[in-house]
């Protein structure tokens, strides 16, 4: 136990790096919410809707293309400045974005070409940031890490929802109705993350411990989470009005209070459990885990579960439509997000309870490409039997799948390559398997059956538009399954590899050598 615990400067207090931890995942919320200025970026190059979105899957390439890069950068330059140099991409990136929307750099396409680049760019850089946050995190609460990532994954849809609200709030008007706002809500997301970072940076001190309260906060914070995410969304989708403006203000006081809260929490540290016997930590260098088949048979397994999702909300809009239900594709919207925050929180506890009884949390990954199954088994019979209800059955299904994915990527990617490195590896990870989720499934598979089928007007309407997507959709998760029962049953020979790569790298000597328990 700490007999001291008052003493230690505020850098070095674990609860002060979870409060910016915090802040940084809201942040980037707004950052990678590219639907509040894509109206912006239609009208400015000449785009239709489904140009628009091909654009921002094409970011996801351009993220994914250069998060190796990113990923070695940030292991050799630790995790201050790391974080910190790729936030200045960030904001340099994000600079250009801003002007190419107000004063065109290039015209049509090309111009739109340019703003892919730019924000691929740009969501590597926040990626840095992100990952070495998890690092530390994870180091820093090691008996409750699942919790904690599973609610720093919640906590980047609640800023998707908060920021907007606020933002446009201020302004007087809804996202979509003033170009000029949407036209600078870029700047005003990345300033808000690049002093995310700095603040996220100066608290990467703060000493790893164990209380027996810490999974008792992690649950209050994920109900203020989910509250403030409500409150947020529900201002974004009322009439303005007093009413409106009253959810987003309440919105903006609960963040306020729980982020005060969260500094407040006393640093009590008390003796951490007896779980038997751990095994030898492992750190495997980016460098040497992409030579590995397990590490890309994992990326193939996340790129099923991110895909399944990412099909649906590129082709959410059409998809109701083409079922006859246009008007109600804001709420299937917000039961997407609403599913996937609940699943992020559902599945982060979930590593935990895993964890503790020493079971696969790769079992996860089978879970959430069973969901997807089943949420694109639910959208094929909403389309052919036009039934409302299995709409928003199969929007909180694939979901709930679709949000579960992203902390067990980060947990099975610490448990499997090492906390020390997991900045790197999740890096690479998350953008390659969201990048090729985007592309192949957002983008390919989701226009190529509806284009086919579109009309003069370039409308599709019928069961025709996305049957065949949604059986190919659960066709691939299934293959995910497969996939994860293969790593499962396979696991006593590729922890033999991991560990043989493990036992050739030797630690920096900044690196910290408190790890989780495998």
């Amino acid at each position: 136990m700490d007999p001291h615990p008052g003493k230690k400067r505020w850098q070095e207090r674990r609860w002060n790096l979870w409060a910016s931890a915090l802040t940084l995942n809201m942040a980037s919320g707004g950052v990678y919410d590219y639907s509040a200025f894509s109206p912006a970026v239609k009208e400015t190059f000449g785009l239709s809707l489904r140009e628009a979105d091909l654009m921002m899957n094409f970011a996801f390439f351009f993220y994914a293309a250069t998060s190796f890069g990113y990923g070695v950068c940030n292991y050799k330059l630790g995790p201050k400045l790391g974080p910190r140099l790729g936030c200045c991409v960030m904001l340099s990136s994000y600079t250009v974005v801003v002007i190419n929307l107000n004063r065109p750099l290039l015209p049509g396409k090309a111009g739109a070409a340019l703003m892919s680049l730019l924000l691929g760019i740009g969501w590597a850089g926040l990626g840095t940031s992100l990952g070495a946050t998890f690092q530390r995190v994870m180091q820093v609460f090691p008996q409750t890490d699942g919790w904690a990532i599973g609610v720093l994954k919640a906590s980047v849809g609640a800023g998707g929802a908060v920021l907007p609200a606020l933002y446009f709030g201020l302004m007087g008007v809804r996202p979509g109705q003033s170009m000029l706002g949407m036209k600078f809500f870029p700047a005003y997301s990345s300033c808000l993350l690049a002093l995310s970072t700095f603040v996220v940076t100066c608290c990467m001190d703060a000493q790893p411990g164990f209380s027996r309260s810490e999974a008792r906060n992690f649950l209050h914070t994920a109900v203020a989470v989910i509250f403030i995410t409500t409150a947020a969304t529900a201002s974004s989708l009322l009439p303005l009005g007093s009413m409106s403006t009253s959810l987003a203000i309440v919105a903006l006081v609960f963040l306020v209070l729980m982020l005060t809260a969260a500094t407040c929490l006393p640093d009590i540290q008390e003796e951490r459990p007896n779980q038997g016997q751990e095994s030898e930590p492992m750190h495997i260098i980016i460098q040497r885990a992409v030579l590995t088949w397990e590490y890309w048979v994992y990326i193939g397994v996340f790129c099923t579960c991110a895909g399944s999702g990412q099909m649906i909300l590129t082709n959410l809009y059409q998809i109701a439509d083409a079922s006859g239900y246009a008007e109600r594709s804001e709420a299937l919207l917000c039961l997407v997000n609403f599913g996937s925050m609940l699943g992020r929180l559902g599945f982060g506890a979930a590593c935990d309870v895993l964890r503790r009884r020493r079971a696969s949390r790769t079992l996860l990954f089978l879970l959430c490409n069973l969901l997807g199954i089943v949420g694109q088994a639910l959208f094929y019979m909403a389309a052919v039997g036009g039934q409302e209800l299995l709409l928003y059955a199969g929007a909180v299904v694939t979901g709930f799948g679709f949000g579960g994915g992203f902390p067990t990527l980060v947990n099975v990617c610490a448990a499997r390559w090492g906390s020390a490195t997991l900045s790197a590896n999740w890096t690479f990870m998350d953008a390659v398997g969201n990048g090729c989720a985007s592309i192949l499934f957002g983008s390919i598979l989701g226009s190529s059956s509806y284009d086919r089928h579109a009309d003069s007007s370039h409308s599709c309407f019928g069961p025709q538009c996305f049957a065949l997507p949604h059986i190919l959709m659960a066709s691939a998760c299934a293959c995910g399954a497969a996939l994860s029962l293969v790593l499962i049953w396979k696991h006593p020979r590729n922890s033999e590899v991991r560990r043989s790569l493990s036992q050739s790298f030797r630690l920096r000597s900044g690196v910290a050598n408190f790890d989780i328990t495998f």
